[in-house]
């Protein structure tokens, strides 16, 4: 449901049900002609209110959005920050971990060929 049908529908609904109350009720011409005056400005004055709180809240929405959209930014650029510089520290342990990979491998190599050499098939 669309919410301004809905509020188009309350505020339609209302106004006909005041003014078939008014109508109604068994008072004289003028008494009633004030109270149809009435209540188009009592009516009046609530669509006025709804379009001022409807705007209100379009206002709210917008600058949360916004707000939300910089925290976000600065978020995203402080992790960025963050992985970069944990980059940074580890890379030497990680060049210095992959050195001594290699050399166990040369070791592994050096054992094996010592292994075929005094084991002859």
């Amino acid at each position: 449901m669309n919410g301004k049908s809905f509020i188009y529908g309350l505020v339609i609904g209302g106004a006909l049900a005041g003014i078939s109350t008014l109508l109604t009720t068994p008072t004289s011409g003028a008494v009633k002609r004030a109270q149809v005056k009435s209540a188009g400005r009592n009516i009046q004055s609530t669509i006025d209110e709804l379009k001022n709180e409807a705007l209100q809240v379009k206002d709210q929405v917008a600058q949360a959005l916004e707000e939300g959209k910089a925290t976000v930014g600065h978020l995203a650029e402080e992790i960025q920050v963050s992985v970069d510089l944990w980059q940074n520290s580890i890379k030497p342990h990680q060049e210095a971990i992959q050195q001594n990979i290699a050399n166990v491998e040369k070791e592994l190599e050096n054992i094996e060929k010592e292994l075929a050499k005094n084991n002859p098939k």
